[in-house]
Parts: structure tokens; C-alpha cells; sequence
């Protein structure tokens, strides 16, 4: 029979080792001095969330006030000339002489560039469920004439080493006495492919059901290729252009209706540090077997963090089309309020 106490020096050890394994020493210096070992949990829209030991949250840091980090654990690196790399990380104080101040250590070489071409860091270790990131938020409205209204959308992405998949679910619901109820749900999955020098190639499946438009369903799968036109980590632009094919479904008629389209795009993204986010997105669907007929989708969003990772959001959703069925009504038009938390 073993021992009671070689099972317990065992179970000692091997906690020892789990959490040594878990220990992080990455290295962060600030420029007025400030020095932080821990763990860097990334660097998005210009803040670098960073973790020490003795912290029961993660911290959100200046990237411009970074004067020093190091970390032997590989990350995604996501440049402002939308090039992708990974491996270890290292920036350096900055000289005349050096410009190129951040190096990624990758297996094939060593990448230098000024850490203000730094857009983006992901850390690449741990379950592929750590890689996840997006946001959830709910509204809700109770008015006293017998009116109830709620809205809910989520958005959830996923980054890999040399590609990104977004999703996004949105859902709204009105209901007022003696009134038609109001319904919207979509559902958008997208695909991006970083290629060098600011291009990428993507595709994208939309699904959307709006009574007050008399569409029970309409689905979009797309392709195409766009570019960035702005690429900081303060500021995102990008234009998009492809091909689309669409099949509708509307409450009165009883077919199905097919069309080829074509699909025009651009988004503005801005960061506040530490204060809100401006998100505004707009695709134009010109018909190319219904010669004539254009549909657009514009969604903006306005945010502002009101606690760490919780949320307030002001955001406006439109679909227009110029060619509806007879009787149909050409645009919806929605404004929402939610509450929300980021993860």
C-alpha cells in the first residue's frame, strides 16, 4: 500500500509545476519608470492590457508610453501595413540610429519595425478558446401604454496567425397595443484573409428577417477583396469590393427570388483611449441581373466604457431598398440603447 505521504509530496509537486508553468515574465518598462513582470493579455485600439501577480485585474497601458517590453512567449503581430507575423516580442528604447525599435523573433528570422507600426498583439498560447474575443449586449423597454421593446446583439471574433473570422447576431423585438409588432434578426459570419501592403481577401454569408421591410428571409453569400485605407491602432478604414448572390423571400409571394449583385463597402473605426468607440459600416448592393435595383445596409455604433469591460451603446441600424415589392415600404430604420460587457 503507498505511502500517504509520497501521494501528498506528489500532489505538492505536481501543483508546484502547474504553476510554474502558468508564471509569466514579461517584461513592461513605462516611460516615466514604472516597471511591470506578469502577463501581457494584448494590445488592441492603443492600450496594452497587461497582468502582474499581485493584480486582481489586468490593466490597460499607454502604447505610446511604452519605452520597454520583452516576452519569450509568441504572439500574433498585426502591422499598420496589414502584414502578420508571430513569434517572441521585444521592444527597445528608440535611437536616431535605430528606428526599427520592436523585433518579432520568428523562426525564419527577426522582423524590425517602429513600435508605432504595432496595431495589434494576440498572445497564441493555451486552448484555442482563449483566442476568442467580442462582446454581448441587451436593452430592454417597458413604457406604461402598453408599448415593450428589447434589443440584444453579440459580435465574436476569432484571430488567427494570417486570418480573422467575425461573426455578428443582432435581434429586436417591438410590440405596442393596437400596433403591428416590429421584428428584426440577422446574423452576418465573415471570413479575412491578410495578404501584404494593406489587402485582403474575403467572403461573407448574411441572413436577415424584417417584417416591417415584408422579408420573412433574405440570405447574401459574397466574396471580394478590399484594402486598408487607414491602419493605426487608434484608426481603422477599409474599402471592399466583390461579387454577391442573394435569394429573398418575401411574406406576400410564394417564390423564392435569386439575383447576382454587386457589393461595395467601407468601414470607419476610431478609439478614444479610455473613453469610446466610433464604428460606422456601409454596404451598397448594386443589382446586376436586376439592372437598376440598389439595397444598402448602414450600421453605427457609439461606445463608452463605463467600467472595465462593461458598456453603454448608442447604435443605429438601416436597410434600405429602392425597388421593393408593391407595397413594401423602402427602408427600416432603428435606434437602440443597450447595456453591455466585452470579453
Amino acid at each position: 500500500m503507498v505511502d500517504k505521504r509520497i501521494l501528498i509530496t506528489l500532489a505538492f509537486l505536481l501543483c508546484s509545476l502547474d504553476l510554474l508553468a502558468e508564471d509569466k515574465t514579461d517584461v513592461v518598462v513605462m516611460t516615466n519608470g514604472d516597471h511591470f513582470v506578469g502577463e501581457i493579455k494584448k494590445l488592441e485600439f492603443g492600450q496594452l492590457a497587461f497582468k502582474a501577480s499581485y493584480m486582481a485585474d489586468s490593466v490597460n497601458l499607454d502604447w505610446t508610453k511604452v519605452q520597454r517590453l520583452e516576452s519569450v512567449r509568441r504572439f500574433r503581430v498585426e502591422l499598420a501595413s496589414g502584414a502578420l507575423r508571430s513569434g517572441s516580442i521585444l521592444k527597445r528604447p528608440s535611437t536616431a540610429t535605430s528606428p526599427g525599435d520592436f523585433d518579432v523573433v520568428e523562426d525564419v528570422g527577426t522582423t524590425s519595425v517602429s513600435f508605432l507600426e504595432v496595431v495589434e498583439l494576440d498572445p497564441l498560447e493555451g486552448t484555442i478558446w482563449r483566442r476568442f474575443k467580442g462582446s454581448v449586449d441587451v436593452g430592454f423597454t417597458l413604457h406604461p401604454q402598453e408599448q415593450t421593446a428589447y434589443s440584444t446583439s453579440s459580435n465574436v471574433d476569432f484571430p488567427a496567425e494570417n486570418f480573422l473570422v467575425s461573426s455578428q447576431v443582432t435581434s429586436q423585438f417591438s410590440r405596442q397595443e393596437g400596433a403591428e409588432d416590429s421584428e428584426h434578426h440577422s446574423a452576418s459570419l465573415s471570413y479575412y484573409q491578410f495578404l501584404s501592403k494593406n489587402w485582403f481577401v474575403m467572403g461573407v454569408g448574411q441572413a436577415l428577417k424584417n417584417n416591417q421591410l415584408d422579408l420573412d428571409l433574405r440570405t447574401t453569400l459574397g466574396g471580394g477583396g478590399g484594402r486598408f485605407l487607414i491602419h493605426t491602432n487608434r484608426t481603422l478604414m477599409t474599402a471592399t469590393i466583390g461579387l454577391g448572390w442573394t435569394r429573398e423571400k418575401y411574406f406576400d409571394t410564394a417564390e423564392n427570388t435569386e439575383t447576382a449583385e454587386g457589393l461595395l463597402g467601407v468601414r470607419f473605426y476610431t478609439f478614444s483611449f479610455a473613453s469610446s468607440q466610433f464604428d460606422t459600416r456601409i454596404v451598397v448592393y448594386p443589382g446586376l441581373t436586376e439592372w437598376g435595383r440598389v439595397r444598402v445596409d448602414f450600421q453605427s455604433s457609439l461606445v463608452w466604457e463605463l467600467w472595465k469591460n462593461t458598456f453603454w451603446k448608442v447604435s443605429i441600424l438601416e436597410n434600405y431598398d429602392n425597388r421593393p415589392p408593391e407595397g413594401s415600404r423602402h427602408n427600416d430604420f432603428t435606434l437602440t440603447n443597450t447595456f453591455g460587457v466585452s470579453f
